[in-house]
């Protein structure tokens, strides 16, 4: 009966770039009992002589060559011999293919790169296993973990490679199931609880197998690490994952600022939607204006916690203004007073607890306003400078407000909706305690489909109402108008 062996994408070792790619889309199954033994029997010569050589258990080379070359079926390996994905010139040799790759941002891109174009399959083992030994320029011992000297069994060096040859996080477990279903270890002589205590391999790059050029580790020399300023926050900032999330990939630390960088898909950490994640740390690297920030998908504070670039990252648009009065907080309330308006880009950092604010009967001072875009309205925040006392304060944990209406600067254009004509318009901001001159549409030089430009947004306290104040074409004019009368 024949045996399938299902896998999600092979992670395709870019060398020279640090970068994975992937190479052939998933499968459904790799290919059937038959194929996978005639390509087992066609290489485990090479394959052993290779792993020999270089003291390396031969059953996870044969898995690693099944699994990034698809059996062999690969157009890179039917091409060029190249068994292991990697990028680069072999003695000068190299083959141009479409790839897809993670620029400096973590941004996919579509691309043609260079591939290792080998003389024989013998070759491309050797390559590998000159890699696994050598390790990279940072760390020539960057692979010991595979090595036989070090590992108990192919279990164990399979188990080593995950999250260094490759990032994703069943990569061991892949190649342990691919050696178990086709008894790989059988073939090498190898089982799961042998242990070798084999001196280390002395090859080096040298041999007439590889050239100087061919010692590329699969993860590739890195740049000196990025300097990097990090702004910590009290994680109660949360938002969307934005549209375009899955065109990034996801880091255990900032891209560039780690040795020990690691790269996964959205998909491999479960998240096939946008959702939202809870930030608690920005980050800036020196030069560089571009932020990335520190997520997790759970409240939990001791949840795992990954880096994502700022464009993964959908913030919601935060209007601000200038203010005057006092207001009361809620002092019983579980609220808090915050450095900066919580859900921005600047992340908010918790300054003190309301029930820690000392009542006060004329109430606090402010002297600005914001008002955050949602689903459901906008959300109000005003700062409160009053002496010693300063932060911003959510509108929801306030019992008395300075104004009626909160109004903020805005920027953006709008088109009169047919519902304006039965609404009015007005010379100022809709606030009970002003008098205010009102206008019909068919009073005004503005039309139903006319686009106007609005510079500033109202949120009237007592009915939850939003107001845009805009400016008629070809006029000075500006009017007050109900957010329902603009689309």
């Amino acid at each position: 009966m024949n045996k399938v062996i299902k896998h999600g994408l092979a992670a395709i070792v870019v060398a020279g770039m640090g970068i994975l790619c992937s190479m052939f889309p998933a499968q459904s199954t790799y290919a059937q009992s038959t194929n996978a033994n005639s390509f087992i029997n066609e290489y485990k010569s090479d394959v052993k002589k290779a792993s020999t050589k270089y003291n390396l258990y031969g059953s996870v080379m044969m898995a690693q060559a099944a699994l990034e070359s698809a059996w062999g079926q690969s157009q890179l390996t039917t091409e060029a011999n190249n068994f292991f994905g990697i990028k680069g010139a072999y003695n000068g040799q190299s083959v141009s293919m479409p790839t897809t790759e993670y620029n400096s941002n973590g941004q996919m891109v579509n691309t043609t790169a260079n591939f290792k174009k080998y003389p024989s399959a013998y070759a491309s083992f050797a390559d590998n296993g000159s890699t696994l030994r050598n390790g990279t320029s940072w760390n020539p011992r960057y692979y010991s973990g595979s090595w036989k000297e070090n590992a108990s069994s192919y279990v164990a060096a399979a188990n080593a490679l995950t999250g260094k040859y490759a990032t994703a996080p069943n990569y061991g477990a892949s190649l342990i199931n691919l050696i178990q279903t086709y008894n790989l270890d059988q073939v090498f002589g190898e089982t799961a609880s042998s242990s070798s205590s084999s001196s280390s391999a002395t090859a080096t790059s040298s041999s007439s197998e590889t050239s100087s050029s061919a010692t590329t580790a699969p993860v590739a020399q890195k740049a000196p690490l990025a300097s990097v300023k990090y702004y910590h926050s009290s994680g109660a900032d949360q938002v969307p994952l934005s549209s375009k999330y899955k065109k990034y990939y996801v880091y255990n630390h900032i891209k560039g600022a780690s040795h020990s960088e690691k790269k996964y898909t959205w998909q491999s950490l479960g998240v096939n939607n946008r959702v939202n994640v809870y930030l608690d740390m920005r980050g800036v690297k020196q030069g560089t204006s571009s932020s990335w920030y520190r997520l997790r998908f759970y409240q939990n504070t001791k949840a795992k916690k990954f880096w994502v670039y700022a464009p993964a990252l959908s913030f919601a648009q935060t209007y601000y203004g200038s203010t005057s009065g006092r207001l009361t907080p809620n002092v019983k309330s579980a609220g808090k007073l915050y450095n900066h308006v919580v859900g921005t880009p600047t992340l908010a950092k918790s300054v003190t607890k309301l029930k820690s604010l000392k009542p006060k009967k004329a109430g606090y001072s402010v002297d600005k306003t914001a008002l955050q875009s949602s689903s459901k309205g906008p959300i109000l925040w005003y700062r409160v400078s009053d002496g010693k006392t300063k932060g911003w304060i959510k509108g929801s944990d306030v019992t008395s407000y300075p104004a009626s209406v909160a109004i903020a600067n805005a920027k953006a254009t709008k088109v009169v909706a047919k519902s304006a004509s039965s609404n009015l318009l007005y010379d100022r901001a809709v606030d009970n305690g002003n008098m205010q001159k009102h206008y019909k549409v068919a009073q005004t030089n503005l039309k139903i489909g006319t686009k106007v430009t609005v510079d500033k947004i109202g949120y009237k306290i007592q009915d939850h109402s939003t107001w845009y104040r805009i400016t008629a074409p070809g006029s000075n004019n500006k009017y007050w108008v109900s957010a329902k009368c603009l689309s």
